[in-house]
């Protein structure tokens, strides 16, 4: 499937939970693995603000790419952010990952200091 860049400067990004291991079976508990590096995958949940419109959406990050002092509330930044569309018998959507979560560095003016 094709890998689409998303650019994030038109939009704030706000962590709604602290990430959390990717369950790849619910039944078994089996935890994702990326199949290219090998490393444990975390669902990364974050609201995505544009045009004063807010919306939920996970995004999974390796788990070299978690800042580990993230909390709730927080604006992040989601570097190397793609989007894939998928389909498959039981419907179609759009998976998102990024290549880390960290803390946004948030402007002056945006932070009340200025």
């Amino acid at each position: 499937m094709r890998r689409i860049p998303v650019k994030t400067e038109a939009m704030t990004v706000m962590l709604i939970q602290a990430p959390e291991k990717k369950v790849k079976n619910r039944e078994t508990g089996e935890i994702a693995i990326d199949k290219q590096s090998g490393k444990v995958q975390y669902n990364v949940n974050v609201a995505v603000v544009v045009d004063g419109r807010p919306d939920a959406v996970t995004v999974v990050v390796t788990e070299d790419g978690v800042q580990p002092d993230l909390v709730p509330g927080m604006p992040v930044a989601l570097p190397g952010l793609v989007a894939t569309p998928w389909e498959n018998d039981f419907g179609h959507g759009i998976s998102f990952k990024a290549t880390a979560v960290m803390a946004a560095q948030v402007p002056a003016a945006a932070n009340g200091k200025g």
